[in-house]
């Protein structure tokens, strides 16, 4: 894939990474916008009307103080929202700043940092590095609660450095006893941030070069600063959106944006998704999907328009629970996403999909609609259809060859001089779509 490559290859591309794929009415729109506006669109969420999903999860009376409801509303965002790169940055930044109700043991706090990401997730990173730095649950989760003058706790002044803005090495362990000094009486109360001046370290400090009375904001402010920080940064968009390896040219090229602006979020991805690398044969269908982007993805693609209460556990089960990542790295990703056991629950899912019927008049899906809609009337026209929806057409001719014999043929396997009665083609559709999911070209974004 380049940028000689048509619009038609280059938007389903797109929109993968900076999204969950499409339903098919949104990757025409899409289309009909071209690369570069839809690109522009994309990094601009708050243009976009979305009280339609609004209307839609308040129907739903999501209690944002039990975990599972609080999953679920994450689910329906992702699945219905018109603005995917809010919610897909809103993932990243879940991974990036790791944080777990397992030990918070409290899901409005974990709702509270969520709106936070999804808020401020394209401002400059000082501002949200900021803001996390203030989260009750981040507060929680790395037990700076419990970070007093004259004890200090250093396990945020470590990750901030460590896995949040700088990477091993770009530091020292006086930095950490340093910095722990200046986040002391960073507490919360009542679920909101609350500074405890009686507990905080007024003394000078030095830190990653610059000597004062530092407190927490000139930490963030320091680390945000350092060449390291836009270097780490590029590195882990990259990772997420592009390549599990990261191009060293493409990682410079991200840092310097990051620099030259600060650390403007929405300056750093829009060099990503029009950077030659992104927009390369290497880059496409080459990162594993994690289990958001496999549930919600086909969620989108084949108009799934009600979502059973189970999908979050279907997805934990697959190794990615919303709000509860491993550990304070996060997930690792890429490869680590595929095990034998998750590869069972993938293709449970997709056989779940394609062959249950959760309503027993419309069924969970209905293939033979889709192919009526698009006014399809012989075997290779609809196999098309379905390969370019689910995989952008990207299979061999002989695995398509098939696909057509199968959908061509009664259930014996003989061959038809004619497209099948309407409950036969609706098996044999749901058949196809079962297939072509059980690509490995499917399993990638």
């Amino acid at each position: 894939m380049s940028k000689s490559k048509s619009q038609s290859a280059l938007i389903p591309h797109l929109l993968r990474r900076a999204g969950f794929g499409t339903t098919p009415d949104e990757l025409a729109y899409y289309q009909s916008i071209g690369y570069d506006k839809s690109v522009d669109e994309l990094l601009k969420p708050e243009k976009i009307d979305n009280d339609k999903l609004e209307d839609l999860i308040k129907a739903q009376n999501f209690d944002f103080t039990r975990l599972e409801d609080l999953k679920r509303w994450w689910l329906y965002r992702m699945c219905f929202t018109k603005r995917p790169l809010e919610e897909k940055l809103t993932l990243f930044w879940h991974g990036h700043f790791a944080t777990s109700n397992k030990k918070v043991n409290n899901p409005y706090a974990m709702y509270l940092q969520n709106l936070a990401f999804r808020k401020e997730g394209m401002s400059n990173f000082s501002d949200l590095l900021l803001t996390v730095s203030k989260d009750p649950a981040m507060i929680v989760w790395l037990d700076n609660q419990q970070n007093k003058k004259g004890k200090p706790n250093e396990n945020y002044a470590r990750e901030i450095m460590e896995l949040f803005s700088l990477g091993i090495g770009n530091y020292t362990e006086e930095d950490i006893k340093q910095g722990a000094r200046a986040f002391t009486g960073w507490e919360t109360r009542n679920s909101t941030f609350f500074f405890n001046a009686g507990q905080h370290d007024t003394g000078d400090k030095r830190f990653l070069g610059e000597s004062g009375n530092l407190n927490g904001d000139d930490i963030v402010r320091i680390v945000s600063q350092q060449p390291a920080a836009s270097k780490f940064i590029a590195n882990k968009l990259i990772a997420f959106f592009v390549s599990d390896s990261p191009n060293p040219d493409m990682s410079d090229d991200l840092a310097k944006v990051f620099m030259k602006h600060d650390g403007n979020m929405r300056v750093v991805l829009k060099t990503l998704f029009t950077h030659k690398d992104f927009m390369s044969d290497k880059a496409y269908h080459a990162k594993i999907k994690s289990p958001a982007e496999l549930v919600v993805g086909t969620i989108k693609t084949m108009q799934v328009q009600n979502l059973d209460g189970d999908l979050t556990s279907t997805m934990s089960r697959m190794g990615q629970s919303l709000f509860e990542p491993p550990n304070v790295k996060g997930w690792d990703g890429g490869r680590a996403w595929i095990s034998t056991n998750t590869m069972m629950e993938r293709f449970n899912f997709e056989t779940r999909v394609t062959q249950q019927k959760f309503d027993a008049i419309e069924g969970y899906i209905s293939p033979s609609e889709m192919v009526a809609q698009q006014k399809l009337t012989n075997a290779r026209s609809m196999v098309e259809y379905f390969l370019n929806l689910l995989v952008d057409s990207d299979v061999p001719d002989s695995a398509k060859q098939e696909l057509v014999k199968y959908v061509s043929a009664d259930i014996s396997g003989k061959a038809l001089n004619a497209i099948p009665d309407d409950k036969l083609l609706d098996a044999k559709l749901r058949g196809v779509v079962h297939l072509i999911m059980t690509l490995p070209t499917y399993q990638l974004a």
